[in-house]
C-alpha cells in the first residue's frame, strides 16, 4: 500500500452513534471513510483507548477531512447578534428568535 492509499484516524469518537454520524457528514462530502473499532465498543465500554471508533480517511483527503471536521466540531455561533433586539418597555436585549421580551414579556412590536 503506497503512501497516497496509506489510512489516516481524522477523528476518535466515543460510540457508534457519533462515528457514524462524521463518518456519513465526511462521505456527503466526498470523503471516503473507514471505521476501525466499532466491534470493540461494546465489549470495552468505559475502557480508554479500546472504547473508541476511530475514523479513518485515505491519505490524500486529510485535508478535505480536517476541514469538514473543523466545522462540526466548532461550529457557527446559532444567532447573530446583530438581528438582537432591545426591548423598548424595560430595555432588555433579547435574541432574535424571541417575540416577546424575556424579562417582562412585553411583545416584540416591530423592535
Amino acid at each position: 500500500m503506497g503512501t497516497d492509499a496509506s489510512l489516516v484516524c481524522v477523528h476518535r469518537a466515543p460510540d457508534l452513534i457519533e462515528a457514524n454520524l462524521i463518518r456519513g457528514m465526511l462521505e456527503h462530502g466526498g470523503v471516503p471513510v473507514t471505521l476501525t473499532g466499532e466491534n470493540l465498543v461494546g465489549a470495552y465500554a468505559g475502557v480508554p483507548k479500546l472504547s473508541e471508533v476511530r475514523i479513518m480517511v485515505p491519505n490524500r483527503f486529510c485535508q478535505a477531512a480536517e476541514e469538514i471536521l473543523r466545522e462540526y466540531l466548532d461550529p457557527a455561533p446559532p444567532s447573530d447578534p446583530r438581528r438582537d433586539w432591545r426591548c423598548r418597555t424595560c430595555g432588555e436585549t433579547n435574541e432574535e428568535q424571541f417575540q416577546a421580551c424575556w424579562q417582562c414579556e412585553n411583545p416584540r412590536s416591530g423592535a
